[in-house]
């Protein structure tokens, strides 16, 4: 028993971690979690349940978006008389791109990848060479901009593999500058780009040297600071509301032991209004001590009012998953909002 208790466990966690991933929200409850989507629900075993103290309300976790792959690709003519700019650094050679802006064919072509993986509009419909302020301008400009939407749609770069077709001359001494030039701009760690850089066998305008000619591929992740982010705020979401139900569920035991033993058993024998009473009460000594600004005070009266609460819900039968739930309804509605429409049910 104990071993397939383990098995169990171990399949639980397995579980928890693929629903974490999956786009999919998930409820838990003390003893099974499910997908209400698919249908599905897992049991654990009892001798577990207590160990792990899962919250017993609705605990939800964000969707999670999935990795996207986006490919870039660009080619310039290449003249005499014009800077070669590849990557951000000014190569020595005879002739350079011909481009509305510096003609950076690395960087337009990581940042078509980064849009493709977005699913937006490319380089030429986002930064259009019919707008003169986009003539002449770094390339960098794009790449911080590709970066900032990058960012708002809540991804961040895994990998990014570039290779450069170029006949002349050799890049392998500037390759390093090259990265490092895309990592500052884009935030990243050295290991997560790579660059490549082939001849074209003296083939067509490329072999020529009369072009120049680059292929990107991004592969985009969800932004692991956000995701950081919202997985704290659900933790302590989840610690704070499983708290209020441990309470609630203090309050729902005592209330059935023999009165002359138990205060809370004693509010309940006396009704609603002796506990409606006991609740204003509270709030007073509450509301005093925050006036006379005496924070010891104050703490312990909240304790006292918070536990009171919890005497009247279970007296009325009202559940924290309840109030819980109206504080979601609520969530993107204004305070003023909702005390209009509230005013508006009473007339």
């Amino acid at each position: 028993m104990e071993k397939r208790n383990q098995v169990r466990l171990l399949s639980f966690c397995t579980f928890l971690s693929v629903a974490r991933c999956s786009n999919k929200i998930f409820y838990s409850s003390t003893n099974r979690v499910f997908f209400p989507t698919r249908r599905y629900s897992f049991g654990l075993p009892r001798k577990c349940r207590h160990n792990l103290s899962l919250p017993s309300h609705r605990f939800c976790f964000s969707p999670i978006a999935s990795v996207r792959i986006g490919h870039g690709f660009d080619l310039h003519r290449l003249e005499p008389g014009l800077p070669l700019i590849v990557g951000g650094i000014t190569l020595d050679h005879d002739r350079g791109s011909v481009g509305h802006s510096d003609g950076d064919v690395i960087f337009h072509s990581v940042v078509d990848a980064i849009l493709g993986g977005l699913g937006l509009p490319d380089i030429g419909q986002l930064f259009s060479d019919k707008e003169p302020r986009w003539k002449g301008v770094a390339s960098k400009v794009f790449m911080e901009e590709a970066r900032k939407l990058m960012k708002q749609k809540g991804y961040d770069i895994a990998n990014l593999d570039i290779t450069v077709i170029l006949e002349r001359p050799k890049l392998a001494s500037h390759n390093n500058a090259i990265c490092e030039n895309i990592c500052e701009l884009l935030k990243l760690s050295r290991d997560k780009v790579n660059l490549k850089a082939k001849t074209h066998e003296q083939v067509d305008s490329l072999g020529q040297n009369l072009s120049i000619a680059c292929h990107a591929f991004v592969l985009l992740q969800p932004d692991s600071t956000l995701m950081k982010e919202e997985e704290s705020v659900a933790v302590q979401n989840a610690l704070s509301t499983d708290f209020i139900e441990k309470l609630y569920q203090r309050v729902v035991q005592r209330s059935q032991t023999d009165p002359s033993l138990s205060w809370t058993s004693r509010l309940f024998s006396q009704g609603r209004a002796s506990i409606a009473k006991k609740l204003g009460e509270e709030a007073v000594e509450t509301v005093i001590a925050g006036l006379e600004n005496d924070p010891h005070q104050l703490v312990k009266e909240s304790a006292d009012l918070l536990y009171h609460l919890c005497v009247y819900w279970a007296f009325c039968k009202i559940t924290p998953q309840a109030v819980y739930e109206e504080l979601n309804r609520r969530e993107s509605q204004s305070g003023i909002e909702e005390k209009a429409s509230r005013s508006s049910k009473l007339k």
